[in-house]
């Protein structure tokens, strides 16, 4: 993986600013204009993955606004597991509250179901940029639910999808970096982080698939 061309590449293209303004702009549209961006962004991880020359694609409002409510299903399935448990911790919780005893059954099952969430949450956390990447390049919601095929990405070249692991962590740095610059900086650092990984993901999908 070319881990710096992830932070170059977005310049390299000479129409850069005129493709990456106007999701920018539609991301300023609440929830319709979010799944737009992340579209936007979905698409270049695509591009990425199938090698193409500018990856940075240009901005089509029903394609992208399609591709981000398709992860936008996925992650939302995914959230429902752990959003059931926290609804059994509610009665657990009530029990405890309200008993005059020591209520041994309701504390364990609380922290049975804590120790759950966590480890759905921490596996969430590392297959998720896979399951996104995927569903980028398939261009469908089925593709976020393959998990034998996404544990198989993840398996077969985990150095790769560490490296984007790593990239997520810079562009929550760089992210809020343009609040030096005011409004319009946080939306261009915003944009760009999330392109650098999308290119990240898109290089490590192609070593995988």
């Amino acid at each position: 993986m070319n881990f710096g061309k992830a932070f170059t590449y977005v310049f390299d293209d000479p129409r850069w600013l005129e493709k990456i303004i106007i999701p920018i702009l539609y991301s300023l549209i609440p929830v319709v204009g979010w799944m737009v961006l992340m579209g936007y962004v979905m698409r270049t991880t695509r591009n990425v993955a199938e090698g193409v020359e500018f990856p940075l694609p240009i901005c089509d409002f029903g394609d992208d606004l399609a591709l981000g409510f398709k992860l936008f299903v996925v992650n939302l399935a995914y959230a429902v597991i752990p959003m059931l448990l926290g609804l059994l911790v509610l009665p657990l919780s009530f029990a405890i509250e309200n008993s005059s005893n020591t209520p041994v059954v309701p504390i364990i099952g609380v922290i049975l179901i804590s120790i759950l969430i966590f480890l759905y949450a921490l596996v969430w956390g590392v297959l998720s940029p896979i399951i996104q990447a995927h569903v980028s390049v398939k261009n469908s919601i089925s593709a976020g639910f393959e998990i034998k095929t996404i544990f198989g990405m993840l398996t077969k070249n985990f150095g790769a999808w560490l490296l984007v692991f790593a990239g997520y962590i810079l562009s929550s740095i760089i992210a809020p970096l343009g609040s030096i610059a005011f409004f319009v900086g946080v939306f261009l650092t915003s944009m760009y982080s999330q392109l650098m990984t999308a290119h990240l993901a898109g290089q490590a999908y192609a070593l995988t698939k």
